[in-house]
């Protein structure tokens, strides 16, 4: 004869909160339909995220990709998950008191567990920060190939510009770099948790980011082809008339976001803002370098303040470089 407590546990019915997908059997011919969700679609995802959890972003989205350096649909589409993903992660994390960790230790055991945060979608099931930085590292890289592929079918050789793997391949790469640049910039935020291990992953990344990549040069560069590119078009107007398209608005603010979180407590990376040069657009399609005497020099952290004069046709945009700066 089983125990009481045990017969009542059996009769209980089971819990449905659950992070797995419900397998959703399949409806006959002209029945109603109830729930829209497809079981496949949620186990692929359910998949995907735990792999991607693991630190394997950068094998997953290899997987789906073309031949050479091309990008590919399946990409911007996997890419677009995970900064959705890390979005949700980063809205679902408490706001930060300025007692720290003083008001969660008022906190019962049973309001701790139930507020306990998710698994950072990008290395919350790895190790920690042997996994944490070496994924920031791979995306940066990853974002630098899509850079030189996107300048690459930008470049005209000859007054011919490059031909296209496909139609619109262009548009696809430059989506992949912006959703990666934006996965960065958020993850090298100032993190909401005061726990030491969560502070020495930031700080650890934006060193070996800044120390061992070009991501903030390239970005200082990209940043000023904006600035020169728009100012240029718009001579003669008022600050009113000022217009960016809906690419350069993104473009600029996550630019901007990814200096300004790679600089925060950095004493590294603040100095290579002022010191990294960057050559006016025109000079640098031309070919010149930054010892000729009629190149104009300035340096990342004049980017960022020459980037506050379009705060008029892209919002937000001065306050991001204020912030950076």
């Amino acid at each position: 004869t089983l125990p009481a407590s045990t017969i009542i546990k059996m009769l209980q019915p089971a819990p449905t909160s659950t992070t797995r997908p419900k397998c959703v059997p399949p409806k006959v011919d002209n029945a109603p339909v109830e729930d829209p969700s497809d079981s496949a679609t949620e186990w692929i995802s359910f998949v995907l995220e735990r792999l991607v959890s693991r630190g394997l972003v950068l094998q997953v989205l290899h997987s789906a990709g073309g031949k050479g350096v091309s990008t590919t649909p399946e990409q911007v589409v996997l890419i677009s998950c995970i900064r959705q993903a890390v979005d949700d992660y980063q809205l679902s994390l408490p706001p930060p008191t300025d007692s720290g960790e003083f008001d969660m230790r008022r906190l019962s055991v049973t309001v701790k567990s139930s507020n306990e945060k998710s698994p950072h979608p990008l290395w919350g099931r790895g190790d920690g920060l042997r996994t944490a930085v070496p994924v920031l590292h791979s995306l940066a890289n990853e974002a630098e190939k899509m850079r030189l592929r996107a300048l690459t079918l930008q470049t005209s050789c000859g007054g011919v510009l490059p031909t296209e793997e496909y139609e619109g391949e262009l548009n696809c790469t430059n989506h992949i770099l912006h959703d990666i640049r934006d996965i960065l910039a958020q993850c090298l935020g100032k993190s909401t948790s005061q726990a030491y291990n969560d502070q020495c992953i930031l700080a650890e990344a934006r060193s070996v980011l800044g120390r061992d990549t070009s991501l903030i040069a390239n970005c200082c560069e990209d940043l000023a082809r904006i600035v020169d590119v728009s100012l240029t078009k718009n001579s003669g107007k008022s600050a009113r008339e000022l217009k960016l398209s809906s690419h350069e608005q993104e473009t600029a603010i996550s630019t901007v976001r990814l200096i300004g979180n790679l600089v925060y407590q950095c004493q590294h990376n603040q100095d290579l803002l002022r010191s990294t040069v960057v050559l006016p657009m025109a000079d640098l399609d031309a070919g010149n370098s930054n010892k000729d005497a009629n190149v104009l020099v300035r340096t990342g952290l004049h980017v960022l303040l020459s980037a506050t004069s379009l705060g008029i046709a892209c919002f937000t945009l001065r306050e991001w470089c204020i912030v950076a700066i």
